[in-house]
């Protein structure tokens, strides 16, 4: 139970890593407030965080929308009192040439990868800071550090997570806020997990020699977990790779010790 008595805050939960991640963090005795547009798709992850016994509110939500992210922190306020970690992951992504992008494409993918990543961030420091510490995990991808074609302001965004992380990872760590990347895959394998843009109903309609192509999420979440205990005495302002993360961290890591861990982190650079 290494997240017992935390309060987590994880958006896109309705499904792919989302919903791992919300599993999981329910697993570690985590309170879960899972946020997602899709409904259908949100209750399905909130009765599975049930019927193992875990605490999940969930939020039928559009987070583009500001008013949307209000209530919900309205909610933890009225409700906890306290926010221990925050994952930006809901995401949206256009396969399309940059050519034919219309500007109310551009700008929901803007708004919903970056703009709503920074408001979450915004309303849920005071309250970190309050409390005296806190977790931020925002979801990249291999888009933060490479171009791809047909993703051009998808991977304008991801970039830009990538920084806006590094900055505000600087300026908080005078109020023990710990803020970290993470995507997914390792250096040494090639993980994919299951597109954002692919819907859950979309995904059990495909063949199971197409759904062999994609990468169960839950297998990489021992690194979300890892990183929803960091404070920025601990890690802070470093990219992951969650697949070999958390195969490291199964394998040795929990035995070690975080304090082994971080050092051995710092001192090879591995990560």
């Amino acid at each position: 139970m290494l997240l017992k008595e935390k309060v987590a805050l994880i958006t896109g939960a309705g499904r792919g890593w989302g919903r791992s991640i919300a599993i999981a963090y329910a697993r570690q005795g985590a309170s879960v407030i899972a946020v997602a547009r899709t409904k259908s798709e949100l209750d399905q992850t909130a009765e599975i965080i049930r019927q193992e016994g875990g605490n999940v509110t969930e939020f039928a939500f559009d987070i583009s929308e500001e008013n949307a992210i209000k209530e919900i922190f309205q909610y933890i306020s009225d409700h906890f009192s306290q926010l221990d970690i925050l994952i930006n992951n809901a995401a949206v992504l256009m396969l399309k040439p940059f050519t034919d992008l219309s500007l109310d494409e551009i700008d929901q993918i803007i708004k919903i990868n970056l703009r709503s990543q920074i408001v979450l961030c915004k309303m849920a420091i005071p309250q970190m800071i309050k409390q005296g510490g806190g977790s931020i995990i925002n979801v990249s991808s291999g888009a933060g550090v490479k171009g791809f074609e047909k993703e051009s302001i998808y991977c304008a965004t991801k970039h830009a997570i990538e920084g806006f992380s590094k900055s505000i990872a600087l300026e908080l760590m005078p109020y023990n806020i710990a803020v970290n990347t993470i995507t997914p895959g390792g250096k040494s394998q090639n993980i994919q997990i299951k597109p954002t843009s692919l819907t859950q109903s979309e995904f059990e309609l495909l063949s199971a020699e197409e759904k062999s192509k994609w990468t169960d999420s839950i297998v990489s979440t021992d690194a979300f977990v890892f990183l929803g205990m960091q404070r920025a005495d601990g890690i802070t302002g470093q990219r992951i790779l969650a697949y070999e993360f958390s195969q490291h961290l199964h394998e040795c890591a929990w035995q070690l010790g975080l304090a082994d861990l971080r050092d051995g982190l710092y001192e090879t650079g591995k990560w």
